[in-house]
């Protein structure tokens, strides 16, 4: 009967043994703790966070205990640490640091506390980024979608801002007296104009970029140089607008949608003859008519105040009409004299795209000169004219 019972009970007394062997062991482990009494710690700190910035990093932290002295905190596997005073100011203060000279990349900081009794806290621990020049590699500038200066204004129309970390677009541009002037551009803004016009080649512009909510450092991209087209109000004038018309040769003046013009011999047409690039252009009368040799002219009756450095159109043979020629005139004096800034130019079958370059300052004005059948030796046909633009100087 006695060895019915023994194993049990013998394997009990063993298991106890154990318990207390273990017990022993673990009040050996804790005993440098305990020395003094029982085991203290001080207290975490409420909240902690990392804010970004361009190889560095602000370590920041809300502290409440009143016992606290200092705070450290440890990145690197501990290798690289900050110590940081905590001089009690309120009931919750906020504590935070800079740390410098850190490798762009991700890191994990270990926050702890130590109070006044040189107690530390339990560590706890958060990740953050550093942002460098990879980051700053990455960054594009706003895309200027067209710049125009029309009479004495610039306009900068913007494309949609693709990046989630824009901020804004700065614009640096010099006045006529040369002073300096800044404009922000807000990344939903699709247009900036500048007026009274800039000096030419002041216009500068730069893109800020934030790559955190929280984050210490703005990152900039380099300037880029915006060179407006200058545009005169009104052009190029493709006489496409159906709400002047002129269907008849006699003289009128007539103010289409680039001003005030005179129609001599000239016409707006919309024949299936007609050479032109949309729908309508303008048509000449032919060389001779029964009444005698024909001139043909359109000619501006205003001034254009900047000058010009092109005048450009398109010209061709009406129909299948006979050759036709003609030549391009300005005057500088409000069209009491004109002079000839062409050769004298043929006409062809094909719509033919041309460009005279200038270099006018001041008022301006042009005319066409279609010649008649004395003045060419010939007879002279019709001619079509389309898509007349004027570039200021």
């Amino acid at each position: 009967m006695r060895n019915k019972y023994f194993r049990p009970h013998f394997a009990f007394i063993i298991m106890a043994a154990i318990c207390l062997a273990a017990c022993s062991k673990m009040d050996s482990t804790y005993e440098e703790f305990l020395s003094g009494g029982e085991l203290r710690y001080s207290k975490k700190p409420d909240s902690i966070s990392i804010h970004p910035g361009k190889n560095r990093a602000e370590v920041w932290m809300l502290i409440s205990s009143p016992t606290i002295s200092k705070c450290k905190v440890f990145w690197n596997d501990k290798l690289d640490s900050i110590e940081i005073p905590v001089v009690k100011k309120s009931k919750v203060d906020t504590v935070r640091a800079i740390i410098e000279n850190l490798e762009e990349g991700s890191y994990t900081f270990e926050f702890i506390t130590i109070d006044k009794e040189g107690n530390r806290s339990l560590p706890i621990d958060t990740t953050g980024e550093v942002y460098g020049d990879i980051y700053l590699a990455s960054l594009h500038f706003r895309i200027v979608e067209k710049a125009a200066m029309i009479n004495n204004e610039v306009t900068i129309s913007w494309l949609n801002e693709s990046s989630k970390d824009a901020l804004l677009t700065e614009l640096h541009y010099k006045d006529a007296e040369g002073a300096a002037h800044h404009i922000r551009v807000a990344k939903d803004d699709a247009e900036t104009r500048i007026s009274p016009r800039p000096q030419r080649g002041s216009i500068q512009y730069r893109s800020l970029f934030l790559p955190h909510p929280d984050a210490i450092d703005t990152f900039y991209t380099s300037f880029q140089a915006i060179s407006p087209e200058a545009i005169y109000a009104g052009f190029p004038e493709t006489f496409e607008d159906s709400q002047y018309t002129k269907t008849a040769y006699p003289a009128e003046d007539l103010d289409i949608g680039s001003g005030l013009w005179r129609f001599d011999n000239f016409l707006i047409g919309d024949a299936p003859g007609d050479s032109k690039n949309d729908s309508r252009s303008l048509r000449s009368h032919r060389g001779q008519t029964s009444s005698g040799p024909k001139n043909s002219i359109l000619e501006m009756l205003y001034d254009l105040p900047d000058g010009a450095s092109k005048i450009s159109f398109y010209h061709g043979i009406c129909a299948s009409d006979d050759p036709s020629s003609f030549k391009v005139q300005l005057s500088k004096n409000g069209g009491t004299d004109w002079e000839d800034i062409s050769e004298v130019i043929e006409n062809t079958a094909l719509l033919t795209y041309r460009e005279i370059l200038l270099d006018v300052d001041g008022p301006v004005r042009f005319r066409f000169y279609k010649l008649s059948n004395a003045e060419a030796g010939r007879d002279e046909g019709r001619m079509n004219i389309d898509d007349i633009n004027i570039v200021p100087n």
